[in-house]
């Protein structure tokens, strides 16, 4: 079939402590992958990353810009043959938009089937189906799932027999046929299919999660994770299983890159890459062994409890160079309660030795979580200090946002303390601001905000007097050199040079309406 995969345009937010940029859209890279070895034709519009350039007005936000190729032009690079219309849509702050293109495309073209996917759709199926254009959604991982579709939509077959999808019967009635099993044989899912979007686009302007080492990719070397805390949507997206590749395949995709798109850095994606020490240690051992000359880190966090000596003298060799730990909060008591199997005697460990070796770390927390109290505010504020003393590089405290789809997302729906619409989706844009609302009875929202810039200070006041040269010496660079080694000089090139680009961009004429 003739199949049209679509990513949404990206949002930047200009409140808070942070801007958001979107990244490379590799849940799609992958699935058009797939598409093109099942032997179905695959176009993919990147919203975002043909027109990285373009910015315009977010619906109803003043504070917010969409970034990237306005609505009606997307809908007018559709071909006109297409059979299917797939949008991946990660991050339910990418639904307001999502929905709008599903409500053009289905004007444009009213009897393509139109499908959702990605972690939105999966956290909430029945809202989406009910409340927007779309016909069918895939549920948790994709790949196989849509070729069973596109197999039934051919075939003109029943959607019941199709595992792994939503959608509404004749009676309207919603039907869910569950999530597909994972995939086990990770290493035969064909490698994202790059060459399908603009990756150039994000690489010259390093639009990934990391810190900027350089020209950059984004890769995933794992699949899912193991663990249940009851704040994130991995168990309903991902189960709690935690599939990794063979490091020989990841490192022949890292060589692959390097000789095709010239990088020199790789972002991780990986929910947590590193459970399994042995898995660890082989990857980095395949990479010394080639002798690959690059860095690479995982911004999105990782485990702490396999760290060692060995581990993370292996981690700096073979260029890891930034890394993540999510101890989330100081209160050990709270970390139960919220499902988080973290000691934090073992974190501090992994802290002091990823320090020895010279790796940059970053350590994130929540704050707000529903039975937050005073005592563990002041229990997190005393792990934020110690962090800073001991030489951590930076903290990112973040003010808790249920995600669709976690555990106490449920619960707070619930509750009755949440309201689905396009506002809630896009609360997690706030999560730094004090729009973000306060879900524990015990501390008001202008508390919680005022804790979180607190804990900023006190980190980065204590790792300044703790650590002055270190300090200097990365400001320097990031003020006169644009290069980020750090996360909080990532947030200094942010506020020196990107926020004032895009102000300039939104002021001229390249501003284009939605």
């Amino acid at each position: 079939m003739r199949v049209t995969l679509i990513n949404p345009p990206g949002t930047k937010s200009f409140s808070g402590l942070q801007m958001h940029v979107p990244n490379p859209p590799i849940g799609l890279a992958y699935i058009a992958a797939a598409l093109k070895e099942g032997g179905h034709a695959c176009t993919i519009i990147d919203g975002a990353g043909e027109a990285l350039d373009r910015v315009s007005p977010y619906p109803d936000r003043s504070d917010f810009l969409v970034q990237g190729l306005p609505i009606e032009e997307i809908i007018a690079r559709i071909p006109a043959d297409t059979e299917v219309v797939g949008v991946g849509c990660m991050f339910s702050t990418l639904w307001p938009l999502a929905h709008v293109i599903a409500a053009k495309v289905r004007e444009a073209f009213p009897g393509v089937p139109l499908v959702l996917g990605g972690e939105h759709g999966t956290a909430v199926p029945e809202y989406v189906l009910r409340q927007s254009c779309f016909d069918l959604v895939v549920l948790g991982e994709g790949e196989e799932t849509i070729l069973h579709l596109l197999d039934a939509l051919r075939d003109k077959r029943t959607f019941f027999e199709v595992k792994g999808i939503a959608f509404l019967d004749g009676d309207d009635k919603f039907v869910s046929t569950g999530l597909s099993a994972r995939r086990r044989d990770v290493d035969s899912i064909p490698m994202p299919d790059w060459d399908a979007l603009p990756i150039e686009e994000y690489i010259a302007r390093h639009q990934v999660n990391g810190v900027n080492m350089g020209r950059s990719m984004p890769l995933l070397a794992t699949r899912g994770c193991p663990y249940q805390c009851t704040f994130c949507s991995n168990p309903g997206m991902w189960t709690r299983r935690w599939i990794p590749r063979d490091p020989v395949k990841v490192a022949d995709e890292i060589e692959l890159y390097t000789r095709k798109y010239d990088v020199v850095n790789f972002d991780f994606q990986d929910l947590t890459a590193i459970v399994k020490r042995q898995w660890a240690i082989d990857f980095c051992n395949e990479i010394i062994r080639r002798g690959l000359k690059i860095t690479w880190q995982m911004p999105s966090g990782t485990r702490s409890e396999t760290f060692d000596d060995e581990v993370a003298d292996l981690l700096y060799r073979s260029g890891c160079r930034a890394l993540a730990f999510a101890p989330e909060s100081g209160d050990e008591a709270l970390l139960e309660a919220v499902k988080k199997q973290v000691s934090i005697e073992h974190l501090l460990d992994a802290v002091r030795v990823s320090l020895k070796r010279g790796l940059t770390l970053s350590c994130f927390f929540v704050i707000g979580f529903p039975g937050e109290t005073e005592a563990s505010l002041k229990k997190t504020m005393r792990l934020v200090r110690k962090l800073a003393v001991m030489g951590v590089h930076d903290v990112s405290v973040t003010k808790f946002v249920p995600y669709p789809g976690s555990e106490l997302f449920h619960q707070l729906q619930k509750d009755g303390r949440i309201a689905l619409d396009d506002a809630f989706f896009v609360s997690p844009m706030d999560f730094y601001t004090q729009d973000a609302p306060s879900y524990s009875d015990n501390i008001p929202t202008s508390k919680l905000y005022w804790s979180m810039i607190w804990m900023f200070v006190n980190f980065y006041v204590l790792s300044g007097l703790t650590h002055p040269f270190r300090t200097l010496r990365i400001l320097y660079k990031a003020v006169t050199e644009q290069k980020e080694e750090t996360r909080y000089a990532k947030w200094l090139v942010d506020r020196l040079y990107t926020r004032r680009k895009w102000r300039k961009l939104r002021e001229s004429g390249s501003t284009v309406e939605v």
